[in-house]
């Protein structure tokens, strides 16, 4: 049964706590259950294979139903989150030796459980719950160093950015559900032409909102960098498969929903906008973690431009690959943070680092994020761009030599002198490193029976697939001659300053008057309602006054009503006389 494969998780929440650090290490416990999701994944995967298996479990007698489903591409996702996970927890036993292990495995086990029930499933209310459980999660892990105040708001700041999305997302559901009757995640993507054409479309804004801020997209992207401030496994783990691949993952559910509702050309925009905006603050920063989560915003945005072009089949592809080399990458700058305690590639270029065990498994991955064949990365490029036109072909292949250069500028920096003495290998940071980078160097292998395990995609060689390579092995170029043999010294610096100005003032001038706007109408208001607020008051000492005024005449003296009569009557037959 399908929800067997969460159970190891919540074996590990119920035992850590039990345990803690007196008998039973945590990090054991959450390695085992890593393990046997992976195990009961892997087994699942097996045996449905090319089947659809639903199961439902009714929420209250007669309530809702909620419902996961097992397929080669929601099973595959299960493999991928257990096996990253599995990775990201050993590394965490390396890196973690002198943090709060306890609370620690607890909140990592609470962050893959979400991912796991997120993608299995079928129900689109089930998808939300464990949504949001993916963001608690990820606030509690983000500022895991919640005594630190840049880790405590950082942790802040994604969860408040990402609710904007979450709400999105709650009242797409309501529409949906009010729609169509059901949360069936297959029923609401074959009945979108039941809806009429306002709710269609508003449903499907309110859950492109919810996917571009999960995923750090334009205009969300600012909290991803910032997230930086948790403990490197959690980055890896948040970067590669959970929190922001969320957002991508809705969207390839939901792409025939957004699809119908005219979206597409809106996933292909925003996301070439997020590509250029990501590679731009890439190249202007020093801290490798924040480099790394800026080529994160990159790549989903990738995935958001390939189901904008109907190609979901090359997202999954990518969302597979990017996941490999991503946790590889970011564990490696683990490695520096606990062993050289520096994030700085300038400082780490002072350290002495080529040739040191690391290197290799770091050329890897920049290769893999540069999309430079034969690596796995290399095809699912291909898959990724099958489906551009000439336009989008054109723009990708000026991203391709950006993202090399910064992805090489990297490596240029930080590996630019032969190390003198060896870095320390200890076989919790070394293992997951090394399997990661085999897989990253010969998964694209794999991808002819990736076609028939994950989704069906298609992949083009032609002579936009040859320019592609070209740009990239030319931000290759440009990289080496730049940050390895530091030539043009005044140029690459006028490139720099040019990097700076257009990163720093772009999207800030944009916020800054967004926010100078909203200030404005906001004092306009202010003053109104201060003016209405001494209106109202006035209003109501007139009443109090005409009232204690009035209220002389209601005295019970049997001959002042007497008197007023009579005058009312005089009164009535003066005006009479007058006007008669």
């Amino acid at each position: 049964m399908l929800y067997l494969i969460l159970l190891p998780v919540l074996a590990s929440l119920c035992l850590i706590p039990l345990f803690g650090e007196r008998k039973i290490k945590s990090s054991t416990i959450a390695i085992a259950g890593a393990l046997g999701s992976l195990a009961l994944a892997s087994y699942y995967l097996f045996a449905y294979f090319v089947k659809s298996v639903v199961e439902s479990y009714n929420w209250f007698l007669g309530g809702f139903s909620l419902s996961f489903i097992g397929n080669n591409l929601t099973l595959s996702f299960a493999v991928l989150v257990s096996f990253i996970s599995l990775m990201v927890l050993i590394f965490s036993v390396f890196y973690m030796k002198k943090e709060q292990q306890e609370r620690y495995y607890v909140e990592m086990s609470i962050f893959i459980l979400s991912m796991l029930g997120l993608v299995l499933s079928n129900s689109l209310l089930l998808f939300y719950i464990f949504w949001e459980l993916v963001g608690v999660s990820s606030y509690l892990l983000i500022g895991f160093w919640y005594k630190k105040e840049s880790a405590s708001a950082a942790g802040k700041k994604a969860l408040v950015i990402t609710r904007i999305g979450d709400m999105a997302f709650f009242a797409a559901l309501i529409i949906l559900f009010i729609g169509l009757g059901t949360f069936s995640i297959p029923s609401i993507n074959s009945a979108t032409s039941s809806l009429p054409q306002p709710l269609l479309l508003l449903s499907g804004i309110l859950i492109l909102i919810a996917a571009l801020s999960k995923s750090a997209q334009f205009p969300f992207y600012t909290w991803l960098p910032d997230a930086m401030e948790g403990p490197t496994p959690v980055s890896a783990l948040l970067h590669s498969a959970t929190m922001v691949a969320a957002g991508a993952y809705l969207v390839i559910v939901m792409s025939p929903l957004l699809a119908a509702a005219g979206l597409n050309i809106i996933l292909v925009g925003v996301g070439l906008l997020t590509a250029f905006i990501a590679v731009f603050l890439a190249l202007n920063h020093r801290q490798i973690k924040r480099i790394f989560a800026y080529s994160t915003i990159e790549s989903l945005a990738f995935m958001f431009i390939a189901v904008g072009t109907a190609n979901t089949g090359g997202a999954v592809f990518y969302l597979f690959a990017h996941a490999f080399f991503k946790s590889l990458l970011f564990l490696i700058s683990g490695v520096f943070a606990v062993l050289l305690g520096m994030q700085d590639i300038y400082a780490l270029k002072l350290k002495k680092l080529a040739g040191t065990w690391v290197m290799i498994p770091a050329l890897i991955g920049i290769i893999s994020l540069a999309g430079i064949p034969p690596f796995m990365s290399f095809f699912a490029h291909l898959s990724l761009s099958a489906g551009f036109n000439i336009y989008e072909n054109l723009l990708f292949v000026i991203i391709s030599f950006l993202t090399a250069l910064f992805a090489f500028r990297i490596f240029f920096v930080v590996f630019n002198q032969r190390a003198e003495e060896k870095l320390e290998k200890q076989k919790e940071s070394y293992i997951p490193i090394y399997v990661l980078s085999a897989i990253s160097a010969v998964g694209g292998l794999l991808m002819f029976s990736f076609t028939n395990i994950i989704a069906n995609f298609t992949y083009v060689l032609d002579g936009f697939t040859l320019i592609d390579v070209l740009a990239a092995l030319v931000g290759v170029f440009v990289a080496f001659e730049f940050f390895y043999r530091s030539k043009y010294p005044h140029f690459s610096m006028k490139v720099k300053s040019m990097v700076s100005y257009l990163s720093k003032h772009s999207y800030d001038s944009i916020l800054s008057s967004i926010g100078g706007f909203v200030v404005l109408v906001g004092a306009l208001v202010g003053l109104f309602d201060s003016k209405l607020s001494i209106f109202y008051d006035k209003l109501a000492d007139g009443s109090l006054f005409l009232s204690s005024k009035s209220r002389r005449l209601e005295d019970g003296d049997t001959q002042t009503y007497i008197l007023a009569i009579m005058v009312g009557i005089i009164a009535i037959f003066a005006v009479a006389a007058i006007y008669i």
